[in-house]
């Protein structure tokens, strides 16, 4: 009994950090509608425009992985990911973009360099890696993005403008890559 006790006692305190982890939100939630914005296209199919991937591609399923300082090597994961879901589907069928958010000391001239290195070193041609201004901007505050620190990536599935999946802080582990592939695919009708 004093062990099924201590049990529920060290269930119940921890599930408030559970919950808590699981519980941060960040941009338009399942059901609400994409917004457009006009993002700086450093590489993919608009390179060197501003064009609003929402009002162009907006009845295509499309992802967007909104970037807020996580790592390399999670962005690439994701990325690669996106990359090979495009291929197979056709660049007809689905969109990916990667909206990095500029922090306000870098220059332009810098991030759009570690944008092409990114494009280059991932092989990517069908996901286009795109920036807003940081950490405040129309586009963050009209799509609600979550710039603490500790939200790494914000990753919204849509179709029709319409979010049918919302991740925050998304792995490229095996577990978050087949959460993002499952969410891709109810978008694309499989």
């Amino acid at each position: 009994m004093k062990t099924t006790s201590l049990f529920l006692t060290t269930l119940a305190l921890a599930l408030p950090l559970v919950a808590s982890a699981h519980g941060t939100k960040s941009g338009p939630g399942v059901g609400d509608m994409v917004s457009a914005f006009e993002p700086t296209h450093v590489t993919g199919p608009d390179a060197g425009t501003n064009t609003c991937p929402v009002c162009k591609y907006g009845n295509t399923p499309a992802v967007q992985v909104w970037v807020n300082g996580d790592k390399l090597e999670n962005v690439s994961k994701i990325a690669d990911t996106l990359e090979s879901a495009i291929k197979m589907q056709g660049s007809a069928k689905l969109k990916g973009f990667i909206v990095f958010i500029k922090p306000k000391n870098e220059s332009k001239d810098m991030v759009e360099g570690q944008l092409k290195m990114i494009a280059s070193k991932c092989h990517l041609k069908n996901v286009g890696l795109v920036y807003v201004d940081g950490p405040k901007s129309e586009p963050i505050e009209t799509y609600n993005i979550n710039t603490n620190s500790s939200v790494k990536n914000t990753v919204l599935v849509y179709h029709n403008r319409k979010v049918n999946a919302n991740f925050v802080n998304l792995q490229g582990d095996d577990s978050g890559i087949m959460s993002l592939k499952s969410a891709m695919m109810k978008a694309c009708g499989m």
